[in-house]
């Protein structure tokens, strides 16, 4: 992607553009909502006036809309600005993208870059979950032999993290429960955008193994620590 491209801000006329893609889409929804079909009359601010109780019944129909469009938006916000700093943007990119103040960013989201040295931490649920389409056959908590290749990934990792992180922190239901040294050079891109490591040894860390890296510093979670799952998927990189 070009500079002129990644750098191009929005003007007026995307504006524009983008708020009358909301307002017919948020239209179109609310007459579904509404009942009133293809064949009805239109009903949107700028038609006539069509009674009292058929406003009312759109425009109500229009706010439980905009009010799941706006607890999504907020979702997505959450999503993109971890995943942009987690791809090597910094806080002032963020910051000038949605408009606010560096401090602000750094309020919200700034456990996302904190510390110099940084650790992959997937943080799951206790269950199993099956996909026809996925090579692993079974991801989660699967247990036995194959929970290595469902703890290994695919995760949508950004290439600073690949580059500097020596282990892989796996949580469930906010503990940490295992402990990966990730072998140099073993990330491979399995999907577009989403990747695998590769563990020393084929191996989580034993108890001893984890105390001393805890000890030296190079590992910011043991085993028994709190490690809630947050907003944006199972994978998250931790700054420390």
């Amino acid at each position: 992607m070009s500079e002129e491209v990644k750098r191009r801000p929005m003007d007026g006329e995307d504006r524009g553009r983008l708020n009358l893609a909301v307002d017919e889409l948020t239209w179109s929804w609310a007459r579904t909502l509404a009942g009133l079909g293809e064949t009805e009359p239109p009903l949107t601010p700028y038609d006539p006036d069509h009674g009292d109780e058929r406003t009312q019944v759109v425009r109500l129909a229009r706010l439980r809309i905009l009010k799941h469009l706006a607890g999504h938006v907020d979702l997505l916000t959450e999503q993109d600005a971890l995943s942009a700093l987690d791809h090597g943007a910094d806080v002032d990119e963020v910051a000038d993208a949605l408009g606010v103040t560096r401090q602000a960013v750094t309020k919200r989201w700034g456990h996302v870059r904190q510390g110099e040295n940084v650790a992959v931490v997937i943080s799951r649920r206790d269950r199993v979950r099956e996909y026809a389409d996925d090579p692993r056959g079974r991801v989660g908590e699967v247990g036995g032999t194959e929970q290595y290749d469902s703890d290994r990934g695919i995760w949508p990792v950004g290439k600073q993290v690949r580059a500097e992180a020596r282990y892989a922190v796996i949580a469930v239901d906010g503990t940490v429960r295992r402990v990966y040294k990730i072998a140099p050079e073993s990330w491979h891109e399995v999907e577009p955008r989403l990747w695998q490591f590769g563990a020393v040894g084929e191996r989580e860390l034993q108890p001893g193994e984890i105390d001393a890296a805890y000890k030296a510093g190079q590992l910011p979670l043991r085993p028994g620590d709190d490690c809630p799952t947050r907003i944006g998927g199972a994978y998250r990189p931790h700054w420390f």
